[in-house]
This record gives structure tokens, C-alpha cells and sequence, in this order.
């Protein structure tokens, strides 16, 4: 008999090996919580609650800590020899054996912390048979992982009542607080709850949870855990319920990281900044307001840290629960009009092969394509201008005629390089157009386009996690190309490009450009330096236009806003010059380097060993400037006479209040004259600027030989 029973252990502990070689414990189970998963901003704040499957809160967040209550009260609750058993109780067993044979029934079991693990990580039909496999597998990750590991993996995913799973999830909605918060009575009451939740739960049968309570904390006292006194103050403490509400902030951030989340547990740490965020809801919700009454609903916002390509802000409406401005439409990745927003990439591709420089001269005449008959935003021609003023100006013709030049399909798919996926068709279907904007792009892709120019020329992917790593950048411009673009976009003259009272309010030195699309539809901002890009689109969900959707009235002052409150002393970093951009001498008529027929002379940028040094082409016959035969007919018939070019007859301000630095606004004639704003001398010149009162004006530029114009404009 007794040899039979030394084979049949001989047998049994064979099996037993070889099961243990042949199955070994599935350890990346660990790993997988399926009880959904906490959205926090980059400094663990809390903004959004996922749900897992079957609408489980779970959130396995919980590390355990010795002094925590929680630790202490569970494994008193459950498996008060967890700290020196190997995986399964000896002990327990035989006392559930001998109890179950008395009782003739099953009168307790002899299940501990391990074994539930294994249960809540594989869950199978409860039988005899999956007792020994919980037992085995116990056994197994009691060799691979620590006591610690074991119990935090029990504390996450042991079920607390309702849809509620793990101590952080439990600790919240029941009493409002961290776990590793929770009071010895707090603690000793949800340490009963995983025996049975749901009739234990403390929000409903707050009595029978009471009573459970009541035996924790007596496991507690005799097993040496706590003293008689703190048992006392424990069971004397009251119990009151307060349920934290679950975080609900930057919605649609927040939206945009849940559907680009497969699958994911635990806590998601994303890029967001609290601060950030906020100051680009108020900003945008304040704007948007004032617009009401123009029927405009909708904008968004988004910054981007030009190091890093991280969001710091999104916000993708001013109200997301505004069902009738449709608040739950992202506009930050709804696909738009783009406008003249694409403009500057195109002058940074043209720089970089060397076919121009910020002074040199371009045309601005009336021209056909094909069947393209591109103007300007207000129908008017400059004749000839620099390169800098065109796209400070944001004119058309120049800009089209650059494209042209360079190869329209080089221009395409240089902006597909620089992530605008939503240019979906080939480069013939947008033609010469698609640098006045009759391309559909994102908000996110425009203002991480602009972060390439920030960061000169390097492109890198938006991040939306704070754990991702930043990837090495993709260079698609030269860091001179894009200095130069960003000194262009903030140099002085852009106090002067007629962008009303806004324009000399004092700002920290940004580089910005404006966009507005056909039919008033959308208005774009994106400003930038070294550190942020501010994107900003206003316009409506439904695509409504309305004339007060011009970029550098509707969106600007947003972008502008946003910059303030970032530097609210006003001081900001900027480019340093690269080594590669260098002075020059050139004509002030073409731009180009002098020859023995120029007469006067400034001084342009250029990039070393990249711009041609060719003479000037426009007085290489004389000093007469012979122009090509379209320019020449154009500024032959267009010889203007003195008129005001800014501002338009009839325009409206707005003055601002709360800024420190006097609002102007900029006043431009084609050619230089004497200024009168109501009868008052203001000065001589093509170009000032007034600090304007309220109400109504009338602006006069007159010149000796008797030429006068004059608008007039209101002020609100």
C-alpha cells in the first residue's frame, strides 16, 4: 500500500514537472487590464475616463505602498499569510477540508491572493479541476513576479460594486480620493467589498457593508495590524459617501486621443498643458462671442511646441456642448479651405533654389492662365513689388507666377511632404491654384507645417503622448529658407499691412501669416517662434460664410491674444541669423546685384553658395528700367495718381480695451503725400500710422500738385 502511494506520488510530481516545463506561466497576461483607461495631461491630471468593455471603469493606476490602509486591510480581508505562503495557503486547505467534510457542504474555501489573480487575469467555469489550475499557475507567478507585483495586480483588477473595478476607481467613487488617501475605516470597508460586490456595495447596502467592515477591521486587531484604540476610532468613524464626478476636460483633445487609441489600459500620459488649454478656451470662446452677432459659431485653437512637436493645446470649439454651433466638431481637424496659408512655402522652396531673395523684384499684374484668371483679395495691382511686400501683402499674381515657375508638382508634393495628407487628388486636379488655397487642410497639419519653419526647416510628427519619444526631424527647407521666411513674417512692415487696429498693438515679436478662403468661409492665423506655433481657424461648423470671416480680423487676434498671455511681459525668444544668410548689395528697383546703369542701392539677404549673383537684368540696357512687355504695358497704363490704399472706404474698427500699448491704425497711399484725419495735419509720407478715437473720420492725402483722395471709416 504504502509503495503504491510512494508511485502514485512519484507519478503525480513527474506530471507536475513536466506540466511546469510544458506550460509555463503566461506572464504578458500581466500586462493586459481590460477595464479601460485614464486620459492625463502631461502632468498627471486627470481629463478623461474610458470605459472598457462592458462599460467596466477600471483604471490600474494603483502602485501599493506599505503604509498605505488599503494593503494592510486587504490582505487581513483575503489572505492573511499572503507575506509567507508560496502561492497557495497549506494551511488554509486543510482548514477548508476539514470544515467542508463537517459541514457536508462547502462551508469556505481556501482561495488566496494569487490564486484570485490567476482567476481575474483567466477566468474559467468554477469546478475542482480549475481550482488545480489556479493553484498550479499560483504557483508559477509566485516564481516570476514579487509579493508587491502580485498584490498590485489584484488591487487593479479585483471588482468593487457596479461597473467599478480596482481600488482607484473604488476610492474615487465612493468617497472622492486617492486610495493611497483612504482612512483605516475607509480602507477596512472596501477591503470587503471583492468578496461580494455587488451585495456589499456600500451605495446600496451600506449596512451589510458596514457589517463586513466590521470583521476586516477585527482580522485587523488580531492579526497585529492595528491597535484596539485605532480599531475603535476606525469602527466609530462615519461613513460618508461622496462620489467624484469623472473628468471631462479638453473634449475634443481628449476625443481625438480615444479614437487614435486601439487598444489601451492603465493611464494614457498625453502632451495637453492644463495652463495652455485654458488660456486657449478662454481666448477662443471670448473671440467667437464678439463675432456672434456676425453669425459666427465656431473656431479652434491649437499650439505646438516647436522642440518637441508636442500639442500642448487643442481646443476644437468654443463650446463643445453648443448643439446648434455643432460644438462636437473638431475643428482643429475638420478639412478646410486653406487660403493664402500655403503661400510661405512656396517663397521658402523658392529661396532655398536660389530664384529669390526678400528684396527682389516681382510682378504684380493682371495675368491669365489658362482658363485661371487669378486677383487679389481686394481686386486691385501693385505693378511691381519685392518679394518681402508680396508675401507680407499676401498678393496673388506673385505668388502664382513663383509656382509657375518653379513647377507647380514639385510645389504639391512638397506640401504633401510636409504632412498635408488631405490633399487626396494629384497635383493636376489643384493646378496653379492650390497656392491661393483650393486645397482642404486640417488645422493640426497647418500649424505643424508652420513648426517645421519654427524649427527651421526640420519637419517632425505632431505628439500626442508625453511617454512617446521625439523622433529624429525629416529636413525639407534650408534653416536659412525658413529664417528668412520668419524674418519676412515679423518684420516691421507688418505693423503697417493694413490690418486695421490691431496692427501696432504691441505683441511679442511673432511671425505670422493670415488666410481667408473663398466666400468668407474660413480665416485662418498661424503665429510662431522658436518655442510655439498658435494655429487658428474661425467660421462655422455648416460652412456659412459671412463677411466678417477674414483672417486678420476674425482669427489674429485670437493667435495674438494667445501670444500675450503666453509672454505677459512681452518678451519672447527669437531666430538667431544662420551663418549661411549674408548681407548684399542690390538695385532698389529689381533686387537684384547692381549694375554700372542702377542708381540707388539698399541692402537685400541672401543664402552663401546658393543665390546667383547675376546683375541686375531690369537696367542692363540703360538706366531707363525696361520691364518685360506685360509689366511694362500694366505700369504704363496704371501710372497711378495719388489715392489712399489703406484703409478701404468705409471700414470698421474696433478699439480694444486693456491694452497697455496705444492702438493704431496703419494708413498707406501709392505715393507719398500730406495726411489729415478730420482737418488735422497727421504728417508726410506713403505710409503712417494713427492712433485712432472713436466715432467717425475722414482721412485726406493731398500732394503739391493738387492731387487729393480721402475715405472715410468708423471706430467703435
Amino acid at each position: 500500500m504504502i509503495k503504491r502511494l510512494l508511485i502514485a506520488c512519484g507519478l503525480a510530481a513527474a506530471c507536475f514537472a513536466v506540466a511546469w516545463v510544458a506550460f509555463p506561466f503566461p506572464r504578458e497576461r500581466l500586462s493586459h487590464f481590460s477595464g479601460g483607461y485614464l486620459i492625463e495631461d502631461r502632468d498627471g491630471r486627470a481629463m478623461r475616463v474610458v470605459l472598457g468593455p462592458g462599460d467596466e471603469d477600471g483604471r490600474p493606476t494603483y502602485v501599493p505602498r506599505d503604509e498605505d490602509w488599503i494593503v494592510r486591510a486587504i490582505v487581513a480581508a483575503e489572505d492573511e499569510r499572503f507575506w509567507s505562503h508560496p502561492g497557495v495557503d497549506p494551511i488554509a486547505i486543510a482548514r477548508a477540508m476539514i470544515q467542508n467534510i463537517s459541514k457536508g457542504r462547502v462551508f469556505s474555501g481556501a482561495s488566496t491572493l494569487s490564486t484570485q489573480v490567476i482567476r481575474l487575469i483567466e477566468p474559467r467555469p468554477r469546478t475542482l479541476w480549475t481550482k488545480a489550475i489556479e493553484a498550479f499557475r499560483a504557483l508559477q507567478m509566485e516564481r516570476v513576479v514579487d509579493k508587491r507585483e502580485i498584490l498590485r495586480q489584484y488591487l487593479n483588477r479585483a471588482p468593487f460594486g457596479g461597473n467599478r473595478v480596482g481600488i482607484e476607481v473604488a476610492a474615487e467613487r465612493y468617497f472622492g480620493k486617492r486610495a493611497r488617501d483612504l482612512s483605516l475605516a475607509e480602507a477596512a470597508l472596501l477591503a470587503g467589498l471583492p468578496q461580494s460586490p455587488s451585495r456589499l456595495r456600500p451605495d446600496r447596502h451600506l449596512a451589510r457593508a458596514l457589517k463586513r467592515q466590521a470583521y476586516v477591521l477585527d482580522r485587523m486587531e488580531r492579526r497585529g495590524m492595528i491597535s484596539p484604540e485605532q480599531r475603535a476610532h476606525a469602527a466609530a468613524q462615519k461613513i460618508v459617501l461622496r462620489t467624484a464626478p469623472r473628468p471631462f476636460e479638453a473634449p475634443h483633445f481628449c476625443d481625438a486621443v480615444v479614437a487614435r487609441t486601439v487598444s489601451e489600459s492603465g493611464t494614457i500620459r498625453t502632451t495637453l498643458d492644463a495652463g495652455l488649454q485654458k488660456m486657449a478656451e478662454r481666448a477662443l470662446a471670448q473671440h467667437i462671442a464678439a463675432l456672434h452677432d456676425s453669425r459666427v459659431t465656431a473656431g479652434a485653437v491649437v499650439v505646438i511646441e516647436v522642440k518637441t512637436g508636442a500639442i500642448r493645446a487643442l481646443a476644437g470649439a468654443p463650446d463643445y456642448f453648443d448643439p446648434v454651433a455643432r460644438g462636437q466638431v473638431n475643428g482643429a481637424l475638420a478639412e478646410r479651405s486653406a487660403g493664402s496659408t500655403l503661400k510661405p512655402f512656396a517663397y521658402c522652396e523658392a529661396f532655398d533654389r536660389g530664384v529669390l531673395t526678400p528684396m527682389m523684384a516681382q510682378a504684380d499684374v493682371p495675368r491669365a492662365f489658362a482658363d485661371y484668371d487669378p486677383a487679389n483679395f481686394d481686386g486691385s495691382f501693385h505693378g511691381v513689388v519685392s518679394a518681402r511686400e508680396s508675401l507680407i501683402l499676401s498678393l496673388n499674381m506673385p505668388a502664382v507666377s513663383l509656382v509657375e515657375s518653379m513647377g507647380q508638382p514639385r510645389f504639391y508634393r512638397s506640401l504633401r511632404d510636409l504632412g498635408f495628407s488631405t490633399l487626396r487628388r494629384g497635383p493636376e486636379a489643384y493646378g496653379l491654384g492650390l497656392v491661393l488655397g483650393n486645397g482642404s487642410v486640417r488645422l493640426l497639419d497647418l500649424a505643424n507645417a508652420y513648426a517645421c519653419l519654427a524649427r527651421g526647416g526640420e519637419l517632425l510628427p505632431v505628439r500626442w503622448r508625453e511617454d512617446v519619444p521625439v523622433v529624429a526631424g525629416k529636413r525639407l527647407f534650408s534653416e536659412e529658407a525658413a529664417w528668412l521666411v520668419s524674418d519676412i513674417l515679423s518684420g516691421d512692415e507688418r505693423a503697417l499691412d493694413a490690418v486695421g487696429h490691431m496692427a501696432d498693438v504691441r505683441l511679442p515679436r511673432v511671425a505670422w501669416k493670415t488666410g481667408t478662403s473663398s466666400g468668407f468661409r474660413d480665416a485662418w492665423t498661424v503665429a510662431y517662434n522658436p518655442e510655439f506655433v498658435v494655429g487658428v481657424w474661425v467660421g462655422n461648423a455648416d460652412g456659412y460664410g459671412s463677411p466678417s470671416l477674414v483672417g486678420k480680423v476674425a482669427a489674429a487676434p485670437i493667435a495674438w491674444d494667445i501670444f500675450r498671455r503666453i509672454y505677459s511681459d512681452n518678451q519672447s525668444p527669437w531666430f538667431a541669423r544662420p551663418a549661411g544668410v549674408r548681407e548684399r548689395e542690390v538695385c532698389a528697383v529689381s533686387g537684384q546685384p547692381p549694375c554700372k546703369n542702377c542708381g540707388t542701392t539698399l541692402r537685400d539677404w541672401y543664402i552663401a553658395d546658393v543665390t546667383p549673383f547675376a546683375t541686375c537684368s531690369v537696367h542692363a540696357r540703360g538706366r531707363e528700367a525696361r520691364w518685360p512687355p506685360q509689366v511694362a504695358a500694366f505700369l504704363q497704363a496704371e501710372k497711378p495718381g495719388l489715392r489712399i490704399t489703406a484703409p478701404a472706404m468705409g471700414a470698421r474698427f474696433k478699439l480694444m480695451d486693456g491694452f497697455f500699448a496705444q492702438q493704431q491704425i496703419a494708413l498707406a497711399s501709392t505715393q507719398p503725400g500730406y495726411w489729415f484725419v478730420d482737418s488735422a495735419y497727421l504728417g508726410e509720407n506713403d505710409r503712417m500710422a494713427w492712433a485712432p478715437e472713436r466715432g467717425r473720420h475722414e482721412i485726406v492725402v493731398s500732394s503739391l500738385d493738387g492731387q487729393t483722395d480721402r475715405v472715410v471709416i468708423w471706430v467703435d
